[in-house]
């Protein structure tokens, strides 16, 4: 963090996306974006939210900039809860320090943020955007990680779970004001082995938002009940102790099983609602035969048609050589991937050409945490 003479402070920071190994569907508190259930994750260490903030002294407006594009503030309410809220804490602590008396100067926010993979697109990219809001401010304000929690989480819920690496596990709580609902990395150590094939589908924003899809779940779905009492607590456990013991047969098990679950839940809403498209069902399929007689790969969507496929880092070019026999891959991404991932097997002849294409492909490590960056550095594009 560096601050000039002006009373302007600032700080880099960047932080990945995560993908929901077990998903959160549905709100208690709509305001306080409390989860009706709990979920946990891992981060995907390739694709990452790199923002700047810089906190400014004295009376001004709030800007927000993502991939050179100016957000119009007065329709997107959240950015505008983030900064509300942290100014809040700001004037508390003040008035504390101060012996209750408000001594506080008025502050605004400049925010400044690049991505590299699309948004809006179902691949939790508000997620790495609002974590990286939240822990830069945490930085300037010197917050504790409940705070920033709590900031991470009204901006965009799934966001809390990225600001944390190794398999972190969102707590739905119980009490109304949220502050029993965090989102906080298990003991164990994080399963280095473990890497994620993303395939992107449709990079496009989806028809029926995550927010809006929530709601209508939430008031129509009869199986919803089910899920968040019986289904997702066991469904936890299992993961935590399938990633402790590192057997990734039973991991893969309920990820894939949380994943169908999760979008059987969206089809039993009113009006039903469609996530995954040609190319999803696909890739279900060649994962399917892929884990023929071995499970060896697990499919997770979240609320959109693009895929993450969990695999063990042994068997990451096995895998895209299945990939490429059913998917029509683009041939620039093959032949960037991470040296060690280059197969000869690669080869044009065993490439489909059919309707299932895939628009980016990126293969990455999983689970590593946020970073508090130097302005100098700059983001790798994917």
């Amino acid at each position: 963090m560096s601050q000039n003479e002006s009373g302007i402070s600032e700080v880099t920071v960047e932080v990945p996306m995560n993908i929901a190994l077990v998903k959160y569907w549905g709100k208690r508190d709509e305001k306080l974006i409390l989860p009706l259930n709990d979920s946990i994750s891992l981060t995907v260490d390739k694709l990452t939210a790199r923002t700047t903030i810089r906190m400014i002294q004295g009376v001004g407006k709030h800007t927000v900039e993502i991939n050179d594009e100016k957000v119009e503030l007065s329709s997107n309410k959240r950015y505008q809860t983030v900064f509300d809220e942290a100014l809040r804490l700001q004037r508390k602590r003040k008035e504390d320090s101060n012996g209750n008396e408000n001594r506080s100067v008025s502050h605004h926010f400049e925010v400044i943020s690049t991505t590299n993979f699309p948004v809006a697109a179902g691949l939790a990219s508000s997620a790495a955007g609002f974590a990286a809001i939240a822990l830069a401010i945490q930085q300037l304000l010197n917050l504790d990680d409940i705070q920033a929690n709590r900031l991470a989480r009204i901006g965009s819920g799934s966001a809390c779970r990225s600001m944390s690496g190794g398999l972190v596990h969102w707590k739905k709580g119980e009490k109304d004001d949220g502050s029993d609902c965090v989102a906080v990395k298990t003991k164990d150590d994080n399963w280095t082995d473990l890497y994620c094939v993303i395939l992107v589908f449709n990079d496009g924003r989806k028809k029926v938002g995550s927010s809006e899809g929530m709601r209508w779940t939430r008031e129509t779905s009869t199986l919803l009940k089910h899920r968040i009492e019986k289904v997702v607590p066991e469904r936890i456990d299992l993961i935590k102790k399938a990633y402790a013991t590192r057997n990734f047969e039973d991991l893969a098990r309920v990820i894939m099983a949380d994943s169908n679950q999760f979008h059987a839940v969206c089809l039993d809403t009113v009006p039903p609602i469609r996530y995954l498209n040609e190319s999803s069902w696909q890739l279900i399929e060649t994962v399917e035969k892929f884990n023929q007689p071995e499970i060896k790969a697990a499919y997770t969507f979240d609320a959109g048609p693009n895929a993450c496929v969990i695999v063990q880092k042994k068997d990451v070019s096995k895998f895209i050589n299945a990939l490429i026999r059913d998917i029509q891959i683009n041939t620039d991404d093959l032949e960037t991937l991470p040296e060690e991932f280059r197969s000869i097997e690669y080869q044009k002849d065993d490439r489909t050409e059919n309707n299932f294409v895939c628009s980016k492909l990126v293969v990455s490590s999983m689970g590593s945490g946020p970073e508090i960056c130097t302005p100098s550095k700059n983001l790798e594009l994917i």
